[in-house]
């Protein structure tokens, strides 16, 4: 990924001082108590996220593409569904690859010194960085659930009733760890993959803030 490589160098070097201060959320509120089995708790798990009006992870992702591979570490503060702030940080120095800052109907990018708009942030990130990730379903998908406007292809549960296995739009979502032990825990490993195009996604969640 001899694009990403490049723009990352750049961009450490022009972006160190354009860190976004951005507003942590709180703990979230108090949740109902343990559900009955798996399917119960998956459903109340469902409707409970669903409630989040906020939250932050921030955490490693490496992607692999075809012949090509990055890594980077990322901080992404989602509000709703459709608002969120995303800096990309080099992983070795710390500093700002990129910040994202999306609405519904467009998507801000800065990087290398430069300012990009796209309607699409998955476009705008393979265009720019040559970045490819799905995150129209990863802002659901790293959370542990399904994305509610597209069906789900398959999803396997443990015995908390949180996801182990999750396929939908094409992806297959794997999760193999938690931050926590009950039903209503966020993920810490996720691995996501699509088949047809050889693409892999691993992210690593060091921290979450969640905001009701």
């Amino acid at each position: 990924m001899k694009q990403w490589m490049l723009v990352a160098a750049c961009c450490a070097l022009t972006l160190g001082g354009c860190a976004t201060q951005t507003k942590s959320p709180t703990a979230g509120a108090e949740m109902p108590n343990k559900p009955a089995d798996a399917q119960s708790a998956w459903q109340q798990r469902q409707a409970e996220f669903a409630r989040m009006s906020s939250w932050r992870l921030q955490g490693k992702v490496g992607v692999q593409f075809q012949e090509q591979s990055a890594s980077f570490n990322i901080s992404w503060l989602q509000t709703g569904n459709d608002q969120y702030e995303m800096n990309i940080k080099n992983p070795l120095t710390g500093s700002i690859v990129a910040y994202l800052k999306g609405e519904r109907s467009e998507v801000v990018m800065q990087a290398n010194g430069k300012t990009y708009k796209d309607s699409n942030a998955e476009r705008l990130l393979q265009a720019q960085l040559g970045v490819s990730l799905p995150l129209d379903g990863m802002k659901y998908w790293v959370r542990g659930i399904p994305a509610p406007d597209s069906p789900v292809q398959q999803v396997k549960l443990d015995a908390q009733g949180r996801p182990e296995l999750l396929q939908q739009s094409g992806w297959q979502v794997e999760y193999s760890g938690w931050k926590g032990t009950d039903w209503k825990a966020l993920p810490e490993r996720i691995n996501l993959s699509r088949t047809p195009d050889n693409t892999k996604v691993k992210v690593i969640a060091k921290d979450w803030q969640t905001r009701y």
